[in-house]
């Protein structure tokens, strides 16, 4: 159970003075980004930080990882002028955000993804960290949202409409947003970028909508994943699929090629195949990938020692997840200890 704490007040203005306002951030330059890190900042976010990126017209990204000394709430003195979509995934243990839209009330819970959107509305939201926690979001400005919804039908088309009709009429709307296997791997990549160049800001734009295109994917009825849409005659690959979320929900134990090829319902030839064509990796160097992506975020919060995280990902003996993992990153685990 969260400890309930009264939490301490702070205006908007305060709290987002050293990043730019959203609403802004659009007018910039595709590929212009931000960091702030909030170490030392205040007696509140005693740690932590934030990063925008403008990944293209009408689509932003942004990350932020805190951990507070006390609960504390952000409060809009003024109705806010907000004209942007947010898709955003809240990563987090036994900490809660809250959403006060005039009377409205809405929980961010722990784990979880929302879709929301708000117009001229005084608003204030509290958080109560128990624990670090971490958002991943994406931004968009209603008419880039709205051009996803041409030529889709049904439920999720109807959601975009009743979103956007609160343009004229203000208001709110919320949805939520399943954390599903292909958005956990995407949002692991995405912590777990490693390029310092020029890279960086394609290979997190191109993340950004593929959390998108994984979000929307849960609004429509045609998944599209038996039969690839530039080869009507091609076999189905749900099989594949299948074998990737088999792996990753037991990643200290995943079944052997054998095992896992009886369980999808093939030969182990065909899923291999199968595997990487769908991937472009083998099974192996994909459950060797997201081990340690895991296991550098697990690093960064410092809640686990290097033998702990280790055994937590998958690794019976620590000297072999260290080599691993400088081969993979170029540093230590010891390196990334929060």
């Amino acid at each position: 159970m969260l400890k309930k704490t009264r939490p301490i007040i702070l205006p908007a203005r305060n709290y987002y003075d050293p990043c730019l306002n959203p609403n802004t951030f659009f007018k910039k330059e595709d590929g212009y980004e931000i960091f702030y890190n909030w170490s030392g900042h205040d007696r509140i976010l005693n740690k932590g930080f934030i990063y925008q990126l403008k990944c293209q017209p009408g689509l932003s990204l942004a990350i932020t990882r805190q951990s507070a000394a006390t609960a504390f709430s952000v409060f809009y003195e003024d109705e806010e002028e907000t004209n942007y979509v947010s898709l955003f995934f809240v990563l987090c243990e036994n900490a809660l955000i809250g959403y006060h839209n005039q009377d409205q009330k809405i929980t961010f819970g722990q784990n979880q993804g929302h879709l929301v959107y708000t117009r001229n509305c005084k608003k204030r939201l509290t958080h109560f960290p128990a624990n670090p926690f971490c958002v991943v979001g994406v931004l968009m400005e209603p008419w880039f949202i709205k051009r996803l919804s041409q030529g889709i039908g049904g439920e999720f088309a109807r959601k975009i409409e009743g979103m956007l009709a609160i343009q004229k009429h203000g208001g709110s709307f919320g949805h939520p947003v399943s954390i599903t296997s292909y958005i956990n791997v995407c949002i692991h990549e995405i912590l777990g970028c490693h390029f310092g160049d020029a890279r960086r800001a394609l290979f997190l734009g191109s993340k950004a909508l593929e959390l998108v295109m994984f979000s929307v994917d849960q609004f429509t009825s045609d998944k599209g994943h038996s039969v690839s849409c530039f080869d009507l005659a091609a076999d189905s690959l749900n099989f594949v699929h299948k074998a990737k979320d088999i792996i990753i929900s037991d990643i200290k134990n995943p079944p052997s090629l054998a095992e896992l090829s009886k369980m999808v319902g093939v030969n182990r030839t065909t899923l291999s195949q199968g595997f990487r064509k769908a991937y472009g990796v083998t099974i192996f160097d994909f459950l060797r990938r997201f081990r340690l992506e895991k296991s550098r975020r697990l690093l960064r919060a410092g809640n686990q020692s290097v033998t702990e995280v280790a055994f937590e990902v998958g690794y019976a003996q620590q000297r072999t997840f260290s080599k691993e993992f400088k081969k993979y990153f170029g540093d230590m685990p010891s390196a990334y200890l929060g």
